[in-house]
C-alpha cells in the first residue's frame, strides 16, 4: 500500500483590536478589548493545553497587549464599563439611555435569542430606546447590566458548574448588585490570564507566537503612499505623498520590542497589518531580524519569481517561499484564502462535527493530488475573534470536532512554521512581492476613496508641523507628539472611511483619530487646521427617487421587459457603492419598487455570476422599524425565484407593521453557499416611497 503523502498544517490566528484610549484619558471609547478578552483571546492558546499534539501560531498585535494590560493594572476602563458599574437605581435618564442603546450590542441569534430573558429584555428594548424607558423597571435594567457582560464571557467559563456563572445563567432574572459585581470582578480576572497563558503554552512548545508592527498601520502606505496605484493604477491617492519609510521602521522596531518586554522573548515571526506588503516593508522586516512573515494567496500569485518563466500552479501555495530584499532574505508564507474564509464566514451555519469533517476533507485532498517531494504546507490564517460570535457555544463544538479530527488523522500533521522550516528549508523563490494586503491584494480600503485621502492629508500636514516645531519641545512633549502620530498612522481609521465597510460606530472611528491629531495641536501649541474641527467621515447615504410600480411583474424569473418594472428604483453596481466587508468582487444591480403593501426587487448579477441555489437573502429593514424578513428561500406571504442570474422578490411588509402608505430603509442581505456574505446595495441603505393614490396615478395612463 502506498503511503499516504503527509500535509502540514500551519493554524494561524491574528488577534487585534484598534488603540480605542482616547488621548488624555484612561477612557477607551469602546469595549471591544475587554469584551473580545473576555470571549475569544484565553481560550484559542488554551486549547493547546488540552489536546496532546495540537500546534498554531497566534499573532498578538502589540498595542493589543498593552490595552488588556491597563485593563489588568486598573489604569482603563470603558465607558460601557462604568455604565455597568453603577447602581441600577442610580441611573440617569441619560445613562438609561445608553444603556439601552449599546447593551445589545452582540450577534443576537447566538448572543441574545437563545438566553430568554436577555432575549425578553431585547424585544421589550424595540425600534426606540427612548419608547423603552417609560417601560423597563429598575430590574430590567440590572438585568440588562448583567447579561450584556455575562453574554460576551467565553462558554469556558460560563458552563463550568465549579464556577459561579453557571448558577447565573440558570438563574435568568432578578439578579443582584452582588452578583453584577461577581460578573465584572470575573472579567478582571479572565483578562490578567490572557497574557499568561500564551506565555506558558509557548514555552511548553505547543504554541508559536508572532506579532505586528506596533499601532498596526498598513506598512506599505507609510514607506510610499503611492504604492496603491501599483495594483489600482486609476484611484486617486494623496498628492504629495505620505512617504516615511522611518515611520514604518518605527512601528515594526517598537512593536518587537514591546512584544519582548510583555511577553518575556522575541518573536521571530511577523503578520504586517492586514497581511499588507512590498518590497520595501519586506525589507524593513528582515532588517528587524524577523526570519518570516505571512499574507495572502493573491500576493503570491502576483509576485515576480526568480525564473521570469515559471508559472506558479496551486502547488505554489502550499510551500514556503524565500524573498530577497535589500536588507537580506526573509521567508515567507502564503494563507489557503478559500480554507480560511469556510473557518471565517461558512461553517458558522453548519453542523460543527459535519464542518470540521469538512474542512479535514479539504486537507486531504492536497496530499492526495501532491507531485512535489516536499510535503505541503497549508497555511490557514484569519481574525481569532471575530467569526466565533456567528458559530454555537462561541465556535468550541466546532473546534473541538476539528482537532481531535486532525490529531486522529495519521496524515494531518499540526506544526508551526519555525518546526516546518528545520525539516523543510525555504526555496529562494521570489524575487519581488506585490504590493497589496489579504483584501483583493490591493489597498484600495485604506486609500484612494476621497474621505481615505483626506485623512493621510491631514495626517502628513500634522507630521510636517511636528518636523517645524521639534526643535522647540522637550524630551517629554517629543515622545507624547510622535505617539500621536504613530497612534493615527493605525490601520483602523481609514478601515472605516470610504465606502467599503459599514459600522454603526464609524462617526466615533472618525471623531477618534481627528482627536488624536487635535491633541497633537495643543501638545505643539499651534492652532487645529479647520478641517479637522469637522467630520471627515460624511453620513450614510439613503438612496431615494422613483419607487412605485403601477403592475405586479408577471412571470417572476422570467425576460419581462420594459414596462412591468416602469417605476421601479435602479440602484446600479456602478452607483451604489461596494459591498460590505465580507463580499469580494461582487457586482449586480438592483431594480425595487412599492406596489400597494409589497416591496418587489429584481437582483441581476453581472459577469455570469449568481448565488448557489442553497443561497440565503434577507430583507434588512431599517426604518420605520428594524426587521429581518427571510425571503429566500421563499417563505408565505412572500415569494422568491432565482434563476437565469437574477433572483425576484415580493414581500409583504403588513406583518412587519408597515402599512401601504408608510415610507420605508431597506438593503439585502446575501448569504451564498460557501462564499462570504454581502449586502446589497453596499454601504448604504434604499428608500421605498408610501403607496398612496396619489403618486400610484401617476402611472395609470400607460
Amino acid at each position: 500500500m502506498t503511503a499516504l503523502q503527509p500535509v502540514y498544517l500551519n493554524m494561524y490566528w491574528h488577534q487585534h483590536q484598534p488603540w480605542y484610549v482616547a488621548p488624555g484619558t484612561g477612557e477607551a471609547v469602546l469595549p471591544w478589548v475587554r469584551l473580545h478578552g473576555i470571549k475569544d483571546y484565553y481560550d484559542i492558546a488554551w486549547l493547546c493545553r488540552q489536546y496532546e499534539g495540537w500546534k498554531q501560531t497566534i499573532n498578538l498585535v502589540p498595542s493589543l497587549l498593552k490595552q488588556i494590560q491597563m485593563y489588568v493594572e486598573g489604569s482603563l476602563t470603558d465607558r460601557a464599563l462604568e455604565l455597568s458599574r453603577k447602581p441600577a437605581e442610580e441611573l440617569t435618564s441619560e445613562e438609561k439611555t445608553e444603556i439601552l442603546t449599546r447593551f445589545f450590542d452582540a450577534h443576537a441569534p447566538r448572543m441574545i435569542h437563545p438566553y430568554p430573558r436577555y432575549d425578553e429584555l431585547f424585544r421589550k428594548r424595540g425600534a426606540s430606546a427612548a419608547a423603552a424607558l417609560k417601560h423597563y423597571t429598575v430590574e430590567d435594567f440590572r438585568d440588562l447590566q448583567v447579561w450584556f457582560n455575562l453574554t460576551w464571557i467565553d462558554p469556558l467559563w460560563r458552563e463550568d458548574p465549579n464556577l459561579p456563572l453557571a448558577g447565573l445563567l440558570k438563574k435568568q432574572r432578578g439578579f443582584t448588585e452582588e452578583e453584577k459585581r461577581l460578573v465584572l470582578d470575573i472579567q478582571m480576572e479572565i483578562l490578567a490570564k490572557i497574557i499568561p497563558i500564551h506565555r506558558t503554552v509557548h514555552q511548553e512548545g505547543n504554541l508559536e507566537l508572532t506579532c505586528s508592527p506596533y499601532f498596526h498601520p498598513i506598512l506599505p502606505l507609510l514607506c510610499d503612499s503611492a504604492a496603491a496605484k501599483v495594483s489600482n493604477p486609476l484611484d486617486p491617492v494623496p498628492e504629495p505623498a505620505f512617504a516615511y519609510p522611518e515611520d514604518a521602521e518605527w512601528h515594526i522596531r517598537e512593536g518587537i520590542q514591546a512584544f519582548e518586554r510583555i511577553m518575556g522573548f522575541r518573536p521571530v515571526g511577523m503578520w504586517p497589518s492586514e497581511g499588507s506588503v512590498s518590497d520595501a516593508a519586506c525589507g524593513l522586516m528582515a532588517k528587524a531580524g524577523m526570519t518570516y512573515f505571512a499574507t495572502d494567496e493573491g500576493i503570491l500569485f502576483r509576485s515576480r519569481f526568480r525564473e521570469e518563466e515559471q508559472k506558479p500552479g496551486r502547488e505554489a501555495l502550499y510551500q514556503l517561499h524565500r524573498l530577497e530584499t535589500a536588507h537580506g532574505g526573509i521567508d515567507c508564507v502564503f494563507r489557503d484564502h478559500g480554507l480560511s474564509d469556510l473557518i471565517g464566514f461558512t461553517y458558522q451555519r453548519w453542523n460543527a462535527r459535519e464542518a470540521a469533517s469538512d474542512f479535514i476533507t479539504h486537507l486531504k485532498a492536497i496530499g492526495r493530488n501532491w507531485t512535489r517531494k516536499t510535503p505541503p504546507l497549508v497555511s490557514v490564517i484569519l481574525d481569532g475573534e471575530n467569526c466565533w460570535e456567528y458559530y454555537p457555544r462561541d465556535g468550541h463544538d466546532f473546534q473541538r470536532y476539528l482537532i481531535e479530527g486532525i490529531l486522529n488523522d495519521p496524515q494531518i500533521q499540526p506544526v508551526t512554521v519555525p518546526e516546518f522550516r528545520a525539516m523543510y528549508p525555504a526555496e529562494p523563490t521570489l524575487r519581488s512581492i506585490f504590493p497589496g494586503s489579504w483584501i483583493n491584494s490591493n489597498f484600495r480600503i485604506w486609500i484612494g476613496h476621497q474621505e481615505d485621502n483626506a485623512a493621510w492629508h491631514f495626517l502628513r500636514q500634522a507630521r510636517e508641523a511636528l518636523l517645524d516645531k521639534l526643535p522647540e519641545l522637550d524630551e517629554e512633549k517629543k515622545q507624547a507628539a510622535w505617539r500621536q502620530i504613530h497612534i493615527a498612522e493605525g490601520s483602523d481609521w481609514f478601515w472605516w472611511y470610504g465606502d467599503e465597510n459599514v459600522s454603526t460606530q464609524e462617526l466615533l472611528f472618525d471623531s477618534l483619530f481627528r482627536d488624536h491629531l487635535i491633541h497633537l495641536y495643543a501638545l505643539l501649541d499651534l492652532p487645529v487646521p479647520e478641517g479637522l474641527k469637522r467630520p471627515i467621515k460624511q453620513p450614510r447615504r439613503v438612496l431615494k427617487g422613483g419607487g412605485i410600480l403601477f403592475q405586479a411583474p408577471y412571470g417572476m424569473g422570467q425576460a419581462q421587459g420594459y414596462y412591468p418594472w416602469v417605476g421601479a428604483q435602479l440602484v446600479s453596481s456602478n452607483s451604489g457603492g461596494a459591498a460590505m466587508r465580507q463580499a469580494k468582487d461582487v457586482e449586480a444591480d438592483l431594480w425595487y419598487g412599492r406596489l400597494n403593501k409589497y416591496l418587489v426587487f429584481r437582483v441581476e448579477f453581472q459577469d455570469g455570476s449568481s448565488l448557489p441555489p442553497d443561497s440565503r437573502v434577507t430583507l434588512q429593514i431599517t426604518k420605520p422599524v428594524m426587521k429581518s424578513i427571510p425571503v429566500y428561500p421563499a417563505r408565505e406571504p412572500n415569494t422568491a425565484i432565482l434563476q437565469n442570474g437574477r433572483i425576484e422578490g415580493l414581500v409583504d411588509l403588513e406583518p412587519a407593521g408597515i402599512a401601504p402608505s408608510r415610507e420605508a430603509w431597506f438593503y439585502l442581505e446575501f448569504e451564498p453557499a460557501g462564499r462570504p456574505a454581502f449586502s446589497i446595495p453596499g454601504g448604504s441603505e434604499v428608500y421605498l416611497p408610501g403607496y398612496t393614490a396619489a403618486n400610484a396615478s401617476l402611472y395609470w395612463f400607460l
